[in-house]
């Protein structure tokens, strides 16, 4: 069930201690007792379900309306994403490979970043994709095959099961959705051992967005105004490239490139009926737009 190499990075969440081990269809902590299911080769690392995630405010009946989109995605019944062969390109080019190196997936979903890795990069790539939708990760695990090269693990951005400087190169295009950076951020940098690669929107200044979603009418919801949380919604973080400098700074990491990415062809994600009433991006004269809200998007490279 679980291979040899993840076998040797794989912690406890709860006590944060390496001492995993596999009885048929569980992971067993060998210093607290905690135990953890693992479904369809995939190993449930979570301290508490889901729901109870209040970094997550998706209603998760409504967010995997748009599973379909990434399942054909990463089965190859819909094209690859532009931001996937975007950040497959990054790496290629600034030469962030090695046939020994090992790449974690922050946000994963159902991999569709492996199929431009993999294209681009290299066939035998050593990915590890995590997601807080087990359903995403069944998939992906379905598609890809378990293997050395491949591993789709559930658990939370916020308490990372791996122990510290775990993964050559971690890549995230997340972290816009966590309504605080901190923790997160803090989280990737010490699992990474040479490079944090995160994909994000930057702004001029730094900007705090919250989105409704599904319902609009008045009637419906009543009025609307920022201190509101008990309606569907997302959050939308862009920050300045000072804060965001900053911030890594205050972690031990440093800043080593900030480049803006126009790496990608013309799309329309809002024609795809998985994506009606929630955020979705397409290209406007080249630049991309979700809603109302211009992207910037931009790499920023991050020694730890």
């Amino acid at each position: 069930m679980i291979n040899s190499e993840l076998k040797k990075i794989l912690r406890c969440v709860k006590c944060k201690k390496p001492a995993l081990i596999a009885e048929e269809k569980f992971l067993i902590c060998k210093s607290c007792g905690a135990n953890y299911l693992i479904h369809n080769n995939v190993p449930s690392l979570l301290i508490n379900d889901v729901k109870n995630q209040k970094w997550n405010p998706w209603k998760l009946n409504k967010a995997k309306k748009t599973a379909d989109s990434y399942y054909k995605r990463a089965k190859g019944d819909l094209p690859e994403k532009e931001s996937s062969k975007s950040l497959a390109r990054l790496i290629k080019r600034k030469k962030f490979f090695s046939k020994t190196d090992n790449y974690l997936d922050i946000g994963c979903a159902t991999g569709h970043y492996l199929v431009s890795l993999r294209k681009i990069i290299n066939k035998k790539i050593k990915y590890t994709g995590i997601d807080i939708l087990k359903e995403y990760l069944i998939w992906g695990d379905e598609i890809f095959g378990h293997s050395e090269l491949s591993n789709f693990i559930h658990c939370d951005g916020l308490n990372l099961p791996f122990k510290n400087k775990s993964f050559d190169y971690t890549l995230v295009n997340l972290f816009h959705f966590f309504p605080k950076l901190d923790e997160p951020l803090k989280e990737a940098l010490r699992v990474t051992k040479k490079m944090l690669i995160w994909r994000t929107p930057i702004g001029q200044i730094s900007y705090m967005i919250k989105w409704v979603l599904y319902e609009q009418r008045h009637n419906k919801i009543g009025s609307l105004h920022i201190d509101r949380n008990d309606l569907d919604h997302c959050i939308y973080m862009l920050y300045s490239k000072d804060y965001i400098k900053s911030i890594v700074k205050s972690f031990g990491g440093k800043v080593v490139f900030i480049e803006q990415d126009k790496n990608f062809k013309h799309f329309d994600n809002t024609s795809l009926k998985e994506f009606k009433n929630i955020p979705s991006t397409k290209t406007v004269n080249g630049t991309q737009m979700n809603g109302n809200l211009h992207l910037d998007w931009h790499y920023v490279g991050i020694k730890v």
